[in-house]
């Protein structure tokens, strides 16, 4: 009886320390399994740092338009932006209060470059750049030329434009970002007032009865008509005798982008 009770009590041992291991066993292999998924899962989650956009604002307001924009996260809530790209000025064919008309386009060309740097606001942002609300200095450049051929409809005659407009802004712009499924993002510049350094050039060729201070005058209101809200900062500037018009005033910024971050 003795010894039937000391074999069973060995046998109970074994079982014991053979369960024992095995739980060890398992133990280990779900804890190295748990870490390779926390380690899957932050390889999912690492931080895009890059972003590629498409300002849509300026197939807008511009002919041939088109600003490629790239933004780079320096930290969690911090960004540099820099664009650029061709754009031309949508001249206008008639020319209001007179007898011109442009309808031919010898050459047009155009373009754009700036740059911001992003605070994205701590305390009003849920995550990291590029999300959320963001305040930004900007500065911005566009240049324009366009030389056209047209006539004087009172008396015929043939008449050639050059104009040359020239904009340095430097200003402040307000934003929110939003990102989508991680990779893609919309950028909404909601608010964005500058200093305008605005020089314009225009020269007007051909035989005219009138007098051609009078009718650069009247091509510069029709080209401010272009600009939404220029026509009313710009006020009553006026062009020189020699065809420019150099003046500093308010300027405005504002855009849409989409965009792909890697």
């Amino acid at each position: 009886m003795n010894y039937q009770n000391f074999q069973a009590s060995d046998y109970l041992q074994k079982y014991v320390k053979t369960g024992a291991l095995l739980f060890i066993l398992f133990m280990t292999a779900a804890n190295a399994r748990a870490q390779v998924k926390d380690s899957a899962t932050v390889k999912k989650e690492k931080l895009y740092k890059n972003t590629v956009k498409i300002n849509l604002t300026s197939f807008i307001l511009y002919n041939n338009g088109f600003q490629l924009n790239y933004e780079r996260i320096l930290s969690k809530k911090s960004s540099i932006t820099v664009w650029g790209g061709p754009i031309q000025f949508p001249m206008p064919n008639m020319i209001a209060n007179s007898s011109m008309e442009f309808t031919q386009n010898k050459e047009k060309s155009g373009y754009t470059f700036g740059a911001d740097y992003r605070f994205y606001l701590a305390k009003e942002n849920k995550y990291d750049a590029p999300r959320g609300v963001y305040l930004a200095p900007f500065i911005s450049y566009y240049h324009f030329n366009n030389q056209r051929n047209g006539k004087d409809t009172a008396d015929q005659t043939q008449l050639s434009l050059n104009t040359t407009i020239n904009m340095l802004n430097i200003g402040g712009e307000l934003g929110y970002q939003f990102v989508i499924k991680k990779r893609f993002v919309v950028d909404c510049v909601l608010l964005g007032p500058a200093i305008t350094s605005y020089n314009w050039t225009i020269q007007l060729n051909g035989a005219t009865t009138a007098d051609l201070t009078e009718r650069q005058q009247a091509i510069l209101d029709a080209m401010k008509e272009k600009f939404p809200l220029l026509k009313d900062l710009a006020g009553d500037k006026k062009i020189s005798s020699s065809g420019v018009a150099d003046f500093w005033s308010i300027g405005f910024r504002y855009a849409i982008h989409i965009g792909y971050r890697f």
